[in-house]
């Protein structure tokens, strides 16, 4: 084969494709090698043996045709050779392309690994990842991410689009794409480092930054649940991701226009293909100009051509996408934006024939101590570029921020949309129709009536469950409106490995009600604590996202550590936090005390791998001044100095204030909180439990004019019918000797002492009198 002035470009195989002319810098095709360079151009030639062809594919194999610039870039794992080529067993030196006859080489290596496309990656990645509505967090934690986005929009799109002005190339494709799909939106808009990080399909730009939310999900690549294509607008760039490239070209899996700068036939993007803009009308966005914000479009992967997908061949229809949006709008009343520091309204859309809001909820902090809100904590992370960096000035002391501030939650139910369009028509509509059907309405009375029947027995239970701690909001996520966030960095001291997470727990309360705790990594997890309140932390989650590691036979190298951290987490920095937030709450007028001892954890709610919280949380709130003394002075009480009155007859209860105060007299410090708090309590041994026989004697030591006789009386006849019950003949022989000292019985004459009251002497009427009493 005759070589001239520059390489043939060649097939891997060998196969000759034709000769070019030398290449300039920077392109695919190979120069002269240098030991050629001396020949003279194209008049002379250099043979070479007839196994050439297949060494210069070797050298030719990075050389094959591909785009300079692609949208989506794959994976590459470059495993380079670092020298002549040994066999095996005689260790003998093997020529190379560029090698001397002797086995030296004056060349560099050729690069050399394998290539991942994203359709492969992802049919991996998405096989371990839900497919329900965790798409909705991940596009909200993108729009935290920003750390510029305050308002963030998920919009169902049901219509289905103009087709006939949209771009001729791979149209089959691009009509597809009018129809259903779900859009995203935050007013963040992307910068240049957002547009490379979407991207990465496996090398997130966010896996090391201690600030970020994404760090902790799957972001975009989520999203391919949904539809094999996504569709984005930001600023004024309009872009794809293909990965099954249906409409870009070989090997760039997706495409990207400035639809203000780049010109069609002499005409903006909007003017020659205004079909294949009109999807991004429904929140607002014409392409007339740029975008100040974000949508990220997903067509829906319809069931006729579900099949053809490489990754994902099940189809995502309009009911399960219905359905999972329904179930996504319930979770607005609960807590998933209660750590999130930048986005602070969030929406829900729906739109067919019109745009109708179907949930909305705003975030408004109230700080409870100037400079203690939670975005100070993520206004400090953003000072370090990688957690490691954070660790290691942790280790070196640098003092960190503290959260103790204040979120309302806010539903807003004004039946407007985004552009502030109201629904006045349609309710016009709507009773023209009632009027029309009046045995409709007739039925939809008796609905009424009868709907009025079930609220009112609703609010009766949730009236009593509230009496007794519980709601029935609060087992569906939560039902409070105000919450208080109080967290902290903690120490790595006792971390011996840690992993790269940020060493910080946040706890959420809620003010106006208890809640069924979950565990969050900024968006919630799909972890029950079995806790009143919610806990964030920089928990080591594991791959799918919706589960941390925890200790297991099995568990063993990174993931060991891993485990660690998160159990050290659970065991040690969750109960301090916990503690401190109770301390706070007990000795401040945030709430009612009877409110407070509602974030107290119960026994029964235990989940598996958080009941070590509560035997650690007593164990620090037992020295502390948490409880308060049930007697008249209120005075703040620890547990293990406090004791607590048990009262095992109606009549006794009915005397329970007046047991208290009387104790309190006599020195003892009584609390009485909710039953569930003795029971923790009493449970992990930080509280005495004494009976009424017990308060008795301690009351008999008080003087008369700190106990009227007539209560005291009152006190003994209850006693001695809990005793005539219960007591066994220890108890009764103690009662006995108590009653024979005490001058309890009423006579004519005064109180005196049972023996005095039954004496054989005295006279019949005064017995009568005793025996009336």
């Amino acid at each position: 084969m005759a070589l001239p002035g520059a390489w043939p470009t060649l097939s891997p195989t060998g196969g000759c494709y034709s000769r070019r002319p030398k290449a300039a810098s920077g392109s695919n095709f190979l120069p002269v090698p240098k030991r050629f360079a001396h020949l003279p151009p194209p008049t002379r030639t250099v043979h070479i043996c007839s196994c050439g062809p297949m060494i210069v594919g070797m050298l030719v194999l990075r050389a094959a045709r591909r785009p300079a610039r692609r949208f989506w870039s794959s994976r590459c794992v470059r495993t380079a050779q670092r020298g002549p080529r040994q066999s095996g067993l005689l260790g003998q030196t093997t020529g190379m392309p560029g090698a001397d006859v002797d086995g030296s080489t004056n060349a560099k290596n050729v690069p050399f690994g394998m290539k991942i496309s994203p359709s492969a990656t992802l049919q991996n990645l998405l096989r371990h990842y839900p497919s329900g509505g965790q798409f909705f967090l991940e596009a909200l934690q993108n729009a935290e991410d920003t750390d510029r986005a305050t308002h963030f929009c998920a919009l169902l799109d049901l219509s289905t689009h103009p087709i006939e002005q949209i771009r001729p190339q791979q149209s089959v494709w691009r009509r597809r794409l009018q129809g259903p799909a779900i859009l995203f939106y935050d007013n963040g808009g992307f910068r240049d480092k957002d547009w490379k990080s979407l991207q990465q399909i496996y090398n997130s730009s966010k896996k090391h930054s201690p600030s970020e939310v994404g760090k902790y999900g799957m972001g975009s690549r989520s999203f391919f649940h949904i539809g094999d294509i996504l569709q984005i607008v930001s600023g004024s760039k309009y872009a794809i991701l293909d990965p099954d490239e249906r409409l870009s070209e070989n090997g760039e899996y997706g495409e990207k226009l400035d639809f203000l700068a780049d010109t069609f036939d002499g005409q903006r993007f909007v003017d020659a293909f205004p079909d294949e803009c009109s999807p991004f009308h429904g929140l607002g966005h014409t392409m007339q100009e740029a975008l100040n914000g974000t949508i990220i479009r997903v067509p829906l992967r319809a069931q006729q051509w579900a099949a053809e997908s490489s990754f994902m061949p099940e189809a995502f229809t309009l009911e399960r996408a219905s359905h999972i949006f329904e179930d996504f709008a319930k979770a607005f009343s609960g807590p998933m934006a209660l750590f999130l520091c930048r986005v602070s309204r969030l929406e829900l859309f729906v739109r067919k024939e019109k745009l109708l809001r179907v949930a909305s909820l705003e975030l408004r902090p109230e700080p409870a101590l100037p400079g203690k809100e939670l975005v100070k904590v993520k206004e400090f992370l953003k000072k370090f570029e990688t957690v490691e960096q954070l660790q290691e000035q942790l280790r070196q002391g640098t003092p960190t921020p503290e959260v103790l501030d204040i979120v309302r939650m806010e539903k807003i139910t004004s039946p407007t949309d985004d552009k502030g369009q109201d629904f006045e028509e349609e309710v016009k509509e709507a009773k023209e129709e009632v009027k029309e059907a009046k045995e409709e309405v007739e039925k939809a009375e008796r609905k009424v009536e009868r709907a009025k029947k079930e609220v009112e027995r609703a609010k009766k239970e949730v009236k009593e469950a509230k009496a007794s701690g519980r709601t029935k909001e609060s087992e569906v996520g939560g039902s409070s409106s105000r919450w208080l966030r109080f967290g902290r960095f903690f120490s790595l001291e006792e971390v011996s490995s840690p992993p790269e997470e940020v060493p910080f727990v946040c706890l959420a309360l809620p003010l106006d009600g208890p809640c069924e705790g979950l565990a969050f990594a900024h968006l919630p997890l799909s972890i029950k604590t079995g806790l009143p309140v919610h806990v964030h932390a920089g928990f080591a989650l594991e791959d799918n996202r919706r589960g941390m590691w925890r200790h297991a036979e099995d568990t063993d190298g990174s993931h060991r550590s891993w485990a660690d951290w998160n159990e050290h987490i659970i065991g040690k920095v969750v109960p301090e936090v916990y503690a401190d937030a109770l301390t706070y709450l007990a000795q401040h007028e945030v709430m009612a005390d009877a409110d407070v001892f509602g974030l107290w954890p119960r026994l029964e709610a235990e989940k598996d791998g958080f009941q070590v919280v509560n035997k650690q949380l007593v164990a620090l709130l037992a020295n502390r001044l948490v409880l308060r003394s049930a007697g008249c002075s209120k005075m703040p009480v620890a547990p293990q100095e406090a004791c607590f009155l048990e009262t095992h007859t109606t009549h006794l209860e009915q005397l329970r204030a007046d047991l208290q105060n009387l104790c309190e007299k006599a020195g003892r410090k009584v609390v009485n909180p909710p039953q569930h708090v003795v029971e923790l309590l009493v449970h992990y041994k930080a509280i005495e439990k004494f009976d009424c026989l017990d308060a008795v004697r301690d009351i008999l030591r008080l003087g008369s004019e700190e106990m009227p006789q007539e209560l005291l009386s009152q006190i003994l006849l209850a006693l001695l019918h809990w005793a005539g019950k219960s007591f066994n003949s220890t108890q009764l022989e103690v009662l006995a000797e108590l009653l024979r000292k005490v001058e309890w019985v009423p006579t004519p004459s005064g109180h005196v002492t049972i023996d005095q009251a039954f004496d054989p002497v005295a006279p019949l009427p005064d017995l009568h009198v005793v025996q009336q009493g």
